[in-house]
């Protein structure tokens, strides 16, 4: 063969192959002169770069990481955007600071600290032991060398160093936590009156003008959110089940298997009389029965006569009753006379190894006459229903494949699977969904780059054990706003709330004038038909509208015998006025207690995530940064 290629290689086909091989190098060559890249740099921090490649693979894993972390609870709108990606970028430009900072201050990640973090991730240990293959691989599906990979986990344990480093370092004194206790603890002494906006609202008064400005400062309330149409592949019981093939005597062996799932075992509630040893032998047992049965048959009362004639000290004393009783649970001599027997008849005597029982059935339930042929289309329902499921594994894995390999249709799979494929109406991100699809999975998937933008079909997604579907995007509008017309009646209501609310926030803050001239807000509030409340609240206080709670410790303490006086909006566009009448400080723990550990704990971390980031935000301060404006 090689022989061939070096004849080949000397006429018009090696020029021809020099050629198509040139062109792409000089294209190359012409687009680096003009400054031109497929991978742009967005950022340099003190020199280095960051490309947008590595900005959307660390947007990329930071999605993976929280759809992991958060499972259903995951939201993809929550992780897309300018705002999310200026939140990466910020991240990748404080790790090239802190990089560069531990270089500059000689931290390093020696070779057994990498190999030590490297055997104690979980995800490269098989049976609690490292398994070097089982880490080689997984490196590998990552697209990186053992050598690339450990590189990464070397900067990782120096940026961890550097971090630890200074939110180690910090403490609290028992002076800071006593002072932060009595803060926490304080207690306020206030009144306040709500000032309802209703009083002045009037959408008369909103002019078209008004209405138009209003409209175009809030457009973001008449938007109309991103909605996509699906396709989809469900895969599960109801699709599954028809797939299964059926004749009569798989049915009839099932039935007859699982009986037990087409009407409830036979239950009896019994009561008995036991006559054993206690009255002699054999002989005299069976005499002794016969004599009760002869009473019983006469008419005596059998709870009488279990109490004072029975043997069996667990039930005499309740009549004879042993309650609830199913097959299989008596000796077969006792239970074949009491199932037997009609409602409210006692059997002659038995005879069992505990010697002779008079047998009395009071109550029964369960159990059935019904045969195959009356029942045959639940047997039939049941039987699909349980080889579906032990078809779903099957069918999910060709599922999988099917919609990897044609990822530009649901049609293929479908096919092959001999499923249907079936489609949504519009739906946003937050929009109920079809049953058969109705996960919060679906909806993240729905929305993402791959399925849509990529228009790829999206991986399996479980919707239950023996529930999957899979998806794919085949319509999408972007988000929109509605047009001033069709909301005008909307934004004339809203616009006329905003409004009725300054006005109370007006007439709230001439109140709060008023009272500091002397006058009460009680006697205000009650010559304006204002509610009024006078309390003494705590920071955690429920029974209060947060509002007023947060205003209200917001206050600077007033003077000895003064007044603090505040107001507030609330979240429906009332006024609250507000007055602090009096701070009680709350005292310290000085015991070691449990609270008093906690509450400096917790003081520790909070005050050592602040000192790291003003330790950033230091190092930003410094260093040069520049933001490229084709990110």
């Amino acid at each position: 063969m090689l022989q061939a290629i070096k004849d080949k290689a000397q006429g018009w086909i090696a020029w021809a192959i020099v050629i198509l091989i040139s062109i792409p190098f000089a294209l190359f060559g012409i687009q680096e002169y003009l400054g031109s890249s497929a991978d742009p740099v967005i950022a340099e921090v003190e020199g280095v770069e960051i490309k947008e490649s590595e900005l959307e693979r660390g947007m990329r894993d930071f999605r993976e990481t929280m759809r992991i972390n958060l499972g259903n609870a995951y939201r993809q709108e929550l992780f897309e955007g300018d705002a999310f990606r200026q939140q990466i970028l910020d991240r990748m430009i404080n790790e090239a600071l802190m990089r560069e900072t531990a270089s500059d201050w000689n931290m390093r990640g020696s070779d057994a600290q990498v190999r030590g973090y490297i055997q104690s991730i979980p995800g490269f240990q098989n049976q609690g032991r490292f398994d070097k293959a089982l880490y080689e691989a997984a490196v590998r599906n990552r697209g990186m060398s053992n050598a690339g990979f450990e590189d990464l986990v070397r900067q990782e344990l120096v940026l961890r160093q550097m971090q630890n480093g200074v939110q180690n370092s910090s403490f609290v004194t028992n002076q800071m936590t006593a002072t932060e206790a009595r803060l926490a603890r304080q207690k306020r002494a206030i009144e306040f009156a709500r000032v309802p906006m209703s009083t002045f609202n009037d959408p008369q008064q909103v002019t078209d003008a008004d209405a138009e400005a209003f409209y175009e400062a809030n457009r973001v309330n008449y938007r109309v959110p991103e909605r996509v149409k699906l396709a989809y592949v469900a895969l599960g019981n109801s699709s599954l089940m028809p797939l299964v093939e059926v004749d009569d005597d798989k049915l009839q062996t099932y039935f007859e298997e699982h009986q037990n799932e087409f009407f409830a075992e036979e239950e009896r509630k019994i009561r008995h009389i036991l006559i054993d040893d206690t009255v002699g032998d054999s002989e005299a047992q069976r005499a002794k029965a016969e004599e009760l049965f002869v009473q019983l048959q006469g008419g005596a009362d059998f709870a009488t006569l279990a109490a004072e004639h029975s043997s069996d000290p667990g039930s005499a004393d309740n009549g004879g009753d042993l309650g609830w009783v199913t097959r299989g649970v008596m000796v077969e001599a006792f239970e074949e006379s009491a199932f037997s027997l009609e409602l409210n008849s006692v059997s002659e005597p038995v005879k069992t190894d505990f010697g002779y029982h008079l047998i009395e059935v009071t109550e029964k339930r369960g159990g059935s006459d019904v045969t195959f042929e009356q029942i045959r289309a639940d047997v039939e329902a049941a039987y699909r229903k349980f080889h579906a499921e032990e078809l779903f594994y099957d069918y999910y894995e060709r599922l999988a494949n099917a919609a990897y390999e044609n990822s530009d249709s649901l049609v293929p799979a479908a096919e092959t699977l001999g499923l249907e494929v079936r489609q949504t109406d519009w739906i946003t991100r937050t929009s109920p969904l079809p049953s058969a699809i109705d996960n919060p999975k679906v909806a993240n998937a729905a929305f993402s780059e791959d399925v849509l933008i990529n228009r790829h079909n999206s991986d399996v997604i479980e919707i239950e054990p023996t529930e999957a579907v899979v998806i794919r995007v085949i319509e999408h509008e972007a988000e929109t706003t509605r047009p001033f017309e069709e909301v005008r009646d909307q934004v004339v209501e809203q616009a006329a709330a905003s409004l009725a609310s300054e006005k109370a926030a007006k007439k709230g803050e001439e109140t709060i004038e008023t009272l500091k001239a002397g006058q009460s807000l009680a006697g205000i509030a009650s010559a304006n038909g204002w509610s009024h409340r006078d309390v003494t609240i705590s920071r955690s206080q429920r029974d209060v509208p947060a509002e007023v709670v947060d205003a209200a410790f917001a206050l600077k303490p007033p003077a000895q015998e003064a007044k603090g006086y505040t107001g507030v909006v609330a979240a429906e566009g009332d006024f609250f006025v507000v007055v602090v009448n009096n701070v009680e400080y709350g005292e310290a723990a000085s015991d070691g207690s449990a609270s008093e550990t906690t509450q400096a704990q917790r003081m520790v971390v909070d005050l050592a995530r602040a000192e790291f980031d003003g330790v950033l935000e230091s190092l930003r301060s410094r260093a040069s940064v520049e933001i490229l404006d084709n990110q």
